[in-house]
């Protein structure tokens, strides 16, 4: 009989896990809707996921669920875009993007390339005279695409070629003398000679953000706390056409959290700290949600016990990686134990101190703050229009799942206490 038991018991738990899978899977597939518009800075993209994000916390059943405004400035493509080569239209978003920094352009550029030789930019003022260069754009081959961010001193308007477009977002004021564009090298024969450009960009000052937030009241000790954080906020779109669904950057990591709540929500007697589900925006542009939501916390910061940020979690094949893990290596311990006993994810690597997501303003505050994505070759999107919810899989998620609850469980060892 014991056995007959155990073996339901084990059964209900896959069972939930399973729901909870299904659960998720809806949410990226929500997220990532056209009608969400990317979740970015035209048409109200975030707006409305902060919104749908917000309603399905009321619907969870979760405590104190609000909307944290704040602002930040961005620089947007809200209008029509047409790049043609040699006549021939291109295709936003797939054949090429814009550079973030770019300003409106409408104009007619001759191509100089360079050729597949060159690695430095000492060899591009060897090859080029760059005080000739007036109506014409410079194509730099795929060894060059780290200058990206940087750009070439001298050279205003340039194409740099790579194998995948793949976009980001600014919050400076744009540039008004440059034209850069990053386009797959395959959408560029090697034979052309003429460019032209016609896009427009719209920077707003303020644009109008909101961090969703919702909490369980702990069952042993709610004046302590648990935070589980994810970015909801992508790209949104980059003119009338190109939209960057953002599956698995970052609605995997939001579905996740949201899951966590559902699961507390069910079962607040596993809530054994008040836990606090804290879904981010402005991490694209420069981790400006996170950044506000430390500064003013709905929770007490001296009393957190344990803070998890999770981004690109969809896929698991090759475990997990944990940033800050070194510098909480007793934490980490406490993890690698529970993944010891319960077999939940393949490996847990080790990562140091990061500012690369949402963890680290709460870090700088003294959070224990850590910061795990998920690693495999299942899904190799990131900021492309190609980031869709049918290439989600959430291939660990159930072992994921049982790692993260079970490490929240065991918070009440010595190791999780704030320091006074």
């Amino acid at each position: 009989m014991r056995k007959v038991i155990t073996s339901l018991l084990v059964l209900l738990s896959l069972c939930t896990f399973a729901q909870d899978r299904q659960y998720a899977l809806r949410m990226v597939e929500d997220l990532s809707s056209p009608a969400m518009q990317g979740r970015g800075f035209v048409n109200d993209g975030c707006k409305k996921a902060a919104y749908y994000l917000a309603d399905e916390m009321e619907k969870l059943g979760l405590s104190e669920v609000q909307l944290q405004k704040y602002s930040f400035p961005i620089n947007t493509f809200p209008r029509k875009m047409k790049v043609k080569v040699d006549g021939k239209t291109l295709t936003p978003g797939y054949d090429y993007v814009v550079h973030p920094k770019n300003s409106g352009q409408k104009s007619t550029f001759d191509l100089v390339w360079l050729p597949d030789t060159v690695t430095c930019e000492a060899s591009v003022y060897q090859l080029i005279d760059t005080t000739s260069l007036d109506k014409k754009m410079v194509v730099f081959p795929t060894k060059m695409e780290n200058r990206f961010n940087r750009g070439v001193k001298g050279i205003h308007n340039a194409i740099f070629l790579r194998d995948k477009c793949y976009w980001f977002t600014s919050h400076s004021l744009p540039s008004h003398q440059d034209c850069r564009l990053m386009m797959r090298a395959d959408a560029l024969p090697k034979d052309a000679q003429r460019i032209k450009v016609d896009f427009q960009s719209k920077f707003i000052d303020d644009f109008e953000a909101y961090n969703v937030i919702g909490c369980i009241q702990g069952s042993v000790n709610p004046d302590s706390t648990i935070v589980f954080t994810a970015h909801y906020d992508h790209l949104g779109k980059m003119g009338k056409q190109a939209l960057f669904p953002g599956a698995n950057d970052n609605a995997t990591g939001t579905a996740f959290v949201m899951s966590l709540a559902q699961y507390y929500a069910q079962h607040p007697e596993k809530a054994r700290y008040t836990t606090w589900f804290i879904l981010l925006s402005g991490e694209e542009v420069g981790l400006f949600g996170s950044q506000y939501n430390a500064e003013y916390p709905s929770f007490d910061l001296d009393k957190t016990r344990l803070l998890i940020n999770f981004d690109m979690v969809g896929t698991g094949s090759e475990g997990i990686q944990m940033v800050n893990s070194t510098v909480f290596p007793e934490i980490t311990q406490v993890m690698r134990e529970v993944n010891t006993e319960h077999n939940c994810v393949e490996t847990i690597k080790d990562r140091g101190e990061s500012c690369n997501s949402d963890h680290c303003p709460y870090y700088q505050k003294g959070v224990p703050a850590l910061f795990i994505y998920t690693l495999g070759s299942e899904n190799n999107e990131y900021h492309t229009v190609t980031d869709t919810p049918d290439k989600t899989q959430f291939t660990a998620y159930e072992g994921f799942f049982e790692l993260i609850t079970k490490t929240a469980e065991r918070a009440n060892e010595p190791i999780f206490n704030r320091k006074p």
